[in-house]
């Protein structure tokens, strides 16, 4: 059986390295713009607050972020007593736009520096999907569901929310990004359940209050504001449900984005991430079509 799982890994992950190769090729060769800012967990957004802003169909993500020490989620003592560590944590991520509207990502959460044995593991995996409900018009924003699928055990960055993206140009250059929603500090996990225990994606559901824990990510009023020259680079300020974050980002050579900003006044947050699509026509964004 192991055999067979490693051998299945491999065939998949040179796949998907094929995939990403070509898509990268072809987002080049084309010029085709893409918007590569995405917030902690590889969503369309500022530094942790997604936006509903909806991105083009076959929009493919790929990047990490760096989350510091002082607002672990979960590689600290004082959120873990079984932990004699403090590390900082990195989060690998990607995210598709599937179909029309609808967006699938996937994210890995690991610590930086060693931790004890058994405490590393894989990782802490999570799914996410994003539905547009509305797109943008130049009347009205566009509004977005977001939902972390409740199969994993003991997520970090679960994100049940509902967020308005409104885009205003100041001038042909100069445009804001303005964001309000709601995320809720309720969510269903398999809190229950062990990863050596021989259960099934059914088992083990619990309904939780994120509150209850000692750090959380998102539960209550989120909004930020992002200011964009030309969409290549700007500046980002919002209020997470508990912090106010600052920030900005850069877009290199019409895909790859990198960005910083400052949790709380307090810690330094990076990211970077690659953008590009894997269709071959030129599409444009829900507020694209809106101006």
């Amino acid at each position: 059986m192991i055999p067979d799982v490693r051998l299945l890994y491999s065939v998949m992950t040179r796949r998907l390295s094929r995939v990403c190769l070509l898509g990268m090729l072809s987002g080049v060769l084309s010029g085709t713009t893409v918007l590569g800012q995405v917030n902690i967990s590889g969503k369309p957004g500022l530094l942790y607050v997604p936006t509903a802003t909806l991105l083009p169909d076959g929009t493919f993500h790929a990047g990490v972020a760096y989350n510091p020490v002082n607002y672990a989620f979960r590689f600290n003592p004082a959120l873990n007593p079984k932990l004699t560590t403090r590390n900082s944590e990195s989060i690998f991520f990607v995210n598709l736009v599937m179909l029309p509207r609808l967006e699938l990502n996937v994210n890995l959460l690991r610590p930086n520096g060693p931790v004890q044995y058994g405490a590393r593991g894989i990782g802490d995996r999570q799914i996410d999907m994003k539905y547009g409900v509305l797109t943008e018009t130049a009347r009205r924003p566009s509004v977005a569901v977001i939902l972390s699928i409740p199969f994993g055990i003991d997520n970090s960055l679960i994100t049940n929310a509902i967020v308005a993206t409104k885009h205003v140009s100041l001038s042909s250059a100069i445009e804001l990004e303005l964001t309000a929603g709601y995320a809720s500090p309720y969510f269903l996990e398999r809190s229950d359940t062990r990863n050596d225990q021989n259960s099934t994606l059914f088992s083990g559901f619990i309904f939780q209050d994120k509150r209850d824990k000692a750090a959380y990510y998102l539960a209550g009023p989120i909004a930020g504001i992002k200011a964009s020259l030309s969409r290549k680079g700007g500046l980002m300020a919002e209020w997470d449900s508990q912090h106010i974050n600052l920030g900005g980002y850069a877009t290199l050579f019409r895909h790859w984005t990198v960005q910083a900003g400052v949790l709380n006044f307090d810690q330094l947050t990076v990211g970077t991430s690659y953008a590009f699509s894997l269709l071959p026509t030129k599409q444009t964004t829900s507020h694209d079509k809106a101006q």
